[in-house]
């Protein structure tokens, strides 16, 4: 009994692997740790803020059962249950992250192309030092023009000084 329990759970863990690396993808298979095309981590787990759909129709690269999803599920935020790979040897394979959708069906991302594209947005994701610099300057740009307050203002710049200065 305890040979066949050893033999289940050893055949069960290498279908499973630990982390996938965008472009070195090759194999279906799940993982917990995704290395994205930015070089940014994603793992299951993770908490994803749902952005602006690239279409009229819908998310083009969030879907559902083989459709798109509904601009409904903009600024909605979604926990990460599986990071999954799609495709075979010849068109090669791509790496979706799931989430518990409407139904039985789970809600695939094409993850690096919708976090592009700004379909999803990733709150984990740490910006570098220019990206700090260029939001802090648009923030004063819109403290100028009265869009935002100063307290916003000040709150970001809270949060980005330590970004500049390192």
């Amino acid at each position: 009994m305890r040979i066949l329990t050893f033999l289940l759970i050893f055949s069960t863990s290498l279908g499973y692997s630990q982390t996938a690396e965008y472009g070195k993808l090759t194999k279906k298979s799940e993982y917990k740790i995704y290395l994205t095309r930015t070089g940014d981590t994603l793992k299951v787990g993770d908490t994803l803020t749902v952005g602006i759909p690239t279409s009229d129709l819908g998310f083009t690269y969030i879907s559902q059962g083989g459709q798109r999803v509904s601009n409904t599920l903009s600024d909605k935020k979604v926990i990460v249950d599986k990071l999954k790979t799609y495709g075979n040897k010849s068109s090669g394979y791509k790496l979706y992250a799931h989430f518990k959708g409407y139904g039985l069906l789970p809600v695939l991302i094409d993850y690096d192309i919708a976090l592009e594209l700004g379909e999803i947005k990733n709150t984990n994701i740490k910006i570098t030092r220019e990206q700090a610099i260029a939001k802090l300057k648009e923030a004063k740009e819109l403290l100028d023009l009265e869009v935002i307050t100063l307290a916003e203002y000040e709150k970001l710049k809270t949060e980005l000084t330590p970004l500049i200065m390192n």
